[in-house]
C-alpha cells in the first residue's frame, strides 16, 4: 500500500476515533445524567412527602384529641352531677377545682383541634397541587431517563460500528504502523494524525524541514512530527482522493435515478 493510501486510511481512522471517543463520553456520562434527573425529582418529592407527613401527623393529633375530649366531657358531666350531692363546703370546693381543671383542658384541646383543622385544610390544597405536580415530574423523569437510555444505546451501536470499521482499516495497514499509532494515540489524548499548514504542525506548532514538508504535500512518504510524534498530512493534497469516492457514489445514484425515470 502506497503512502497516500495509508494516509487516507489514517484520516478515516482518526475520524472514527473521534466519533468513538465522543460516543463513549455519552455512555460514560449517562449514569451521572440519570442521577441528576432522578435527584431533581427526589428533591421535589421530598418536599411533597414532608407536607404529606405533616398532614398525617395533624390528622392523628386531631383524632387523639377528640378521643381525649370525649373523656374530658364525660368527666365534666360527672363532676357536675357530683356537685348536686356534696355534703359540705370542702367537698364542693374540691369538685369545683376538678371542674375548672377539666374545663381548661377541654378549652386547650378545642383550640388546638380548631387550629389543626384550619392547617389541615390548607395542607389538603397544597397536597393536591403538589401531587399533580409530582405526577407531571414523574412522567418527565421517565421521558428524560428514556432519552438518556436511547442515547446510550445509539452511542453503543455507533461505537461498535466505528470500531469494526477501524479494525478493518487497521487490518489493511502494516502491523508496525498500527502499533506505533496505538502508542501515539494513548500518549497524545487520542490524536495520532494532524494537519501541516505552511510547514507547521498544527498540534504543537513546530515547523518541519522543507524537504519533509514537500514529501508530506506530495503524500509520497509517511512522516511523524519530530516534536509531538504525531503523523502529519497535507489536507489539500489528500482532499481530491477523499472526495472521489463520494463523487462516484453521487454519479452512481444519479445513474440509477435516470434509469428509473420514465421520461428517459
Amino acid at each position: 500500500m502506497e503512502a497516500r493510501e495509508q494516509l487516507i486510511h489514517l484520516l478515516k481512522m482518526q475520524d472514527l476515533a473521534r466519533t468513538i471517543r465522543s460516543n463513549r463520553e455519552i455512555i460514560d456520562h449517562a449514569p451521572a445524567r440519570i442521577e441528576e434527573i432522578e435527584g431533581r425529582f427526589r428533591d421535589r418529592n421530598t418536599e411533597y412527602v414532608a407536607v404529606k407527613d405533616r398532614f398525617d401527623e395533624l390528622e392523628k393529633d386531631v383524632r387523639e384529641r377528640n378521643l381525649e375530649l370525649e373523656t374530658l366531657l364525660a368527666g365534666r358531666k360527672k363532676y357536675s352531677e357530683d356537685l348536686m350531692q356534696v355534703q359540705n363546703q370542702r367537698e364542693y370546693s374540691a369538685i369545683l377545682k376538678e371542674v375548672d381543671q377539666v374545663k381548661a383542658r377541654i378549652a386547650e384541646h378545642e383550640d388546638v383541634v380548631l387550629a389543626n383543622m384550619e392547617e389541615l385544610e390548607t395542607l389538603k390544597e397544597e397536597i393536591a397541587s403538589m401531587g399533580a405536580h409530582i405526577s407531571v415530574e414523574r412522567e418527565k423523569v421517565a421521558v428524560e431517563t428514556g432519552e438518556v437510555d436511547a442515547a446510550v444505546k445509539q452511542a453503543e451501536a455507533e461505537v461498535a460500528r466505528c470500531t469494526a470499521e477501524r479494525e478493518q482499516l487497521e487490518s489493511e495497514l502494516p502491523a508496525n504502523l498500527v502499533g506505533t499509532l496505538t502508542r501515539v494515540e494513548s500518549q497524545r489524548h487520542g490524536l495520532f494524525l494532524v494537519e501541516v499548514v505552511d510547514g507547521t504542525c498544527q498540534a504543537c506548532f513546530v515547523r518541519v524541514r522543507p524537504q519533509v514538508y514537500q514529501e508530506i504535500k506530495a503524500a509520497s512518504k509517511l512522516h511523524a512530527c519530530g516534536s509531538c510524534r504525531r503523523y502529519l498530512y497535507h489536507a489539500p493534497s489528500l482532499r481530491p482522493a477523499l472526495e472521489e469516492p463520494a463523487a462516484q457514489a453521487d454519479l452512481s445514484t444519479s445513474g440509477v435515478e435516470a434509469m428509473n425515470d420514465p421520461q428517459v
